[in-house]
């Protein structure tokens, strides 16, 4: 019977709502994940294709922001300035939400109080079959009220013909008994603000009338643009605004290319550089570029140079043992002497890859990145200030020498 209950309290959720009209909406990188992106690639000085990044942030819910701007048609959004993210379309929502907000207790505390027991011929009463919850006989004089506070308070996210569809009776002595005990005492709100010490508020419409004469304002502000992070329980947004949340989510988590253009944006605000080579967009510790034909390297670099050009695709650890001709072996010493022999390479590599003269991807693999360059599609430099002084091109590459996402 558990299970079963639990199966028809999670039913009316699956039902996604249409998303609401008369808003622009993106998905977008959040902050904090960027600079996890920033610090790994400056550390590391490793390019990483934007269709992996993009991968990544889609692996996590807390890793990207769902940006809502308002448009023609749309309503004003009501959004809490409290740690729950929450928003809202309409007054009527936001009020609503009060019963099960974290700071409910900011503004109110619940007592109970006694009173006398109903009087009449109670004959059946009405259950909650979703929750639980313990309504009162049909034919008690606040059976509607107390129907309708469990409905504004739990269950606002379903329409209330569904709701009232999921009430059954009990007509056993045994449930009449128990529910006459309850109703003997009766639940009141106290504000908890200054100067309202002697005000008692005996139902939930006092209540809310009350938070949006005196709370309101405290909690929501309006705007037109809010970012709303995807981990936020869909259960504190507005249903339009909810739908919005789940089927922009999963579209970009099925197609990651999607990311990429903001995902652009976002590196850029970081001072990433960020540029398209051969077909695929990449962030790193700086922009491709062809080595200037007048250039003079030291001979260590222009080894590491050479070695790029020739074994395009190899891993790095693989030039080092062949540059310093010492591979590291299984025992501490070897290692240990590999290491050695091979940092004066690592820290010339490191050198010119922030040149951008080769590139080490995330897999470790270390590129010769000759061919023609496509401009930053963020940045695109202005002709006196970027781009090369000779506008002689470099040869396209090989297939083979070409990075894989």
């Amino acid at each position: 019977k558990g299970r079963d209950r639990d199966r028809r309290r999670e039913q009316p959720q699956k039902e996604l709502p249409q998303p609401a009209e008369g808003y622009r909406v993106e998905l977008r990188p959040c902050n904090t994940i960027l600079e996890v992106f920033t610090k790994e690639i400056q550390k590391q000085k490793r390019a990483h294709s934007l269709l992996d990044l993009a991968r990544v942030v889609m692996a996590a819910k807390d890793r990207y922001d769902l940006v809502f701007m308002k448009q023609e048609g749309g309503s004003t959004l009501i959004h809490s300035t409290k740690e729950d993210g929450a928003c809202w379309l309409t007054e009527a929502e936001a009020v609503s939400y009060l019963w099960d907000a974290p700071w409910f207790g900011e503004f109110y505390t619940t007592e109970q109080v006694e009173t006398e027991a109903p009087k009449g011929t109670f004959t059946a009463i009405a259950t909650c079959s979703m929750g639980g919850e313990v309504i009162g006989p049909v034919n008690w004089h606040g059976y509607q009220a107390a129907l309708m506070n469990l409905y504004r308070s739990k269950y606002a996210n379903m329409p209330l013909d569904a709701f009232k569809n999921r009430i059954s009776l009990d007509k056993s002595e045994e449930a009449v008994a128990a529910w006459l005990e309850v109703a003997k005492h009766k639940t009141v709100w106290k504000p908890t603000r200054e100067g309202a010490e002697e005000v008692v508020l005996e139902d939930t419409r006092a209540v809310e009338a009350d938070f949006l004469a005196n709370g309101y304002a405290k909690v929501y502000e309006t705007t037109d643009k809010v970012f709303i992070n995807g981990a936020t329980a869909r259960k504190v947004l507005s249903p339009g605004l909810a739908a919005h949340q789940a089927i922009l989510a999963d579209k970009t988590r099925r197609s990651p290319q999607m990311l990429i253009p903001n995902l652009c944006h976002g590196m850029a605000r970081h001072h990433m550089p960020i540029y398209k080579w051969h077909g695929n967009h990449f962030t790193g510790p700086s922009r491709v570029r062809a080595l200037p034909a007048d250039t003079v390297l030291a001979d260590r670099m222009m080894a590491i140079m050479n070695w790029a050009k020739e074994n395009s695709g190899k891993k790095a650890d693989t030039m080092f043992a062949e540059l310093s001709g010492v591979s590291a072996g299984e025992d501490e010493a070897s290692m240990q002497a590999a290491t050695d022999a091979h940092a004066p390479y690592v820290a010339d590599m490191i050198w010119l890859l922030e040149q951008g003269y080769i590139v080490v991807t995330s897999d470790n693999a270390v590129w010769f990145p000759k061919g023609d360059l496509a401009p930053d599609p963020v940045t695109k430099p202005h002709p006196r200030k970027g781009g090369s002084k000779k506008g002689k091109k470099a040869s396209a590459p090989k297939k083979d020498e070409q990075p894989k996402d």
